[in-house]
């Protein structure tokens, strides 16, 4: 994970995750097929918003996934690494199911708002998540993943430059098109320190906006 700042600051986290038991009801959920970015029918709209500055500055861009897989929100597939297979249940209703769990390992997510980025590549971090997954239903009534959050367990960073808070959620669904699970929406906070003087917070949101139907894209026959 990588986040660049005003003042040229560059920050590095990279690890590994932690290993144990989950329960049937998580390894099922876990085990749902991820929908392929190139299958992706819909795009990705992405605001970001960075304040600390002279100005707030806000960012919006949308995003064709099936032409620019590299900018498509994160992969069901990620799932297995970022949960590990320590997650213990903290909450179970009907049709839900809250497992709580530790991470070093953060899904690919990238935010950009005029001079701060915020880059994490889904590789293993040297930094600690708290992480929660909530495992929901389908209409067949087979588990999935519908939503994980995770966020920083303690501030990172060095004498120059500190993360303060990273705090990530994500959404996931059943594709309309295919037995396959797939990102929704994501979301991050982000709040650095850098050089004693900067400080900048990051907010993005990213949304999948499906396409519309083929019906709704065909023009009305004119009545003239």
């Amino acid at each position: 994970m990588a986040m660049r700042i005003a003042c040229g600051v560059l920050l590095f986290l990279a690890g590994a995750s932690v290993a144990s038991a989950n329960d049937a009801v998580l390894d099922e959920a876990l085990a749902r097929k991820a929908l392929p970015a190139a299958e992706v029918q819909g795009s990705v709209r992405t605001t970001t918003l960075v304040t600390g500055g002279d100005e707030p500055e806000t960012e919006t861009s949308i995003v064709d996934p099936r032409k620019r897989p590299d900018k498509a929100l994160a992969s069901y597939a990620e799932l297995k690494a970022v949960i590990g297979t320590g997650a213990h249940v903290v909450e179970r209703q009907t049709g839900r199911t809250i497992y709580a769990f530790t991470t070093r390992h953060v899904p690919r997510t990238l935010a950009r708002a005029g001079n701060v980025s915020i880059d994490m590549d889904g590789k293993d971090d040297d930094e600690q998540f708290d992480g929660k997954a909530e495992v929901s239903l389908d209409a067949t009534g087979r588990p999935y993943v519908s939503r994980l959050d995770l966020r920083l367990s303690e501030p990172a960073g060095n004498l120059l430059a500190k993360v303060k808070k990273i705090d990530l959620s994500y959404t996931f669904g059943p594709a309309a098109h295919a037995d396959a699970m797939v990102a929704t929406a994501m979301s991050v906070d982000v709040d650095v320190r850098a050089l004693l003087f900067v400080h900048r917070t990051a907010h993005a949101e990213a949304v999948l906006m499906p396409d519309a139907p083929e019906a709704s894209k065909t023009p009305a026959p004119s009545t003239k």
